[in-house]
């Protein structure tokens, strides 16, 4: 089970470009930056020569793949010709069947679940109108945040799903919700 999270230059999905991917391992998680925008950005690989080489992996339903709302990167890779496959589990649903009454984003769910103080996106990205869009972050500040947000999905679905199992009622609910 891998955990995935794409970056994007906004957040409505229909009109937000792909900036990056990240992946989380057992032991590792990394980010693949493919159009960060800036002066002295690195040389990237690019959107289409990146999906071109990750889109057996995408689309393989052999291949499982947990996030955080992944209703939106899969719209994300749409737009790119991409059908994500393999979408096993989505800790904003977990979250959501198994604490409705909480809030359900990723930086609160990781300090409720792991004590883990995660970078924000503001933290990144800057507030107001000093906000720059992510294709502006400098990559290796990118790589730290985007890394940990696919690390810290794969981690809060560790501790969810368990407690989901242990429950069957609420095992039900989440087995029967249809994920993108």
């Amino acid at each position: 089970l891998t955990g995935f999270d794409t970056e994007t230059d906004g957040l409505e999905p229909m009109r937000s470009q792909l900036v990056g991917l990240s992946f989380a391992f057992a032991n590792e998680a990394v980010y693949v930056p493919v159009a960060h925008r800036y002066p002295d950005a690195p040389e990237q690989l690019g959107v289409h020569a990146a999906l071109d080489l990750l889109k057996p992996w995408l689309e393989s339903a052999t291949h499982l793949k947990v996030g955080q709302n992944l209703k939106f990167d899969a719209h994300i890779l749409a737009n790119h010709g991409v059908t994500l496959a393999g979408i096993a589990h989505d800790t904003l649903l977990e979250s959501y069947v198994y604490e409705g009454h909480e809030r359900h984003d990723l930086d609160t769910l990781s300090r409720r679940h792991l004590g883990w103080e995660t970078i924000s996106y503001d933290a990144v990205t800057g507030k107001g109108a000093s906000r720059i869009s992510f294709a502006e972050v400098d990559i290796q500040r990118a790589t730290a945040y985007a890394a940990e947000d696919a690390d810290c999905t794969r981690q809060i679905h560790d501790v969810l799903f368990p407690r989901l199992c242990a429950d069957e009622k609420l095992q039900y609910v989440y087995q029967h919700i249809e994920l993108p």
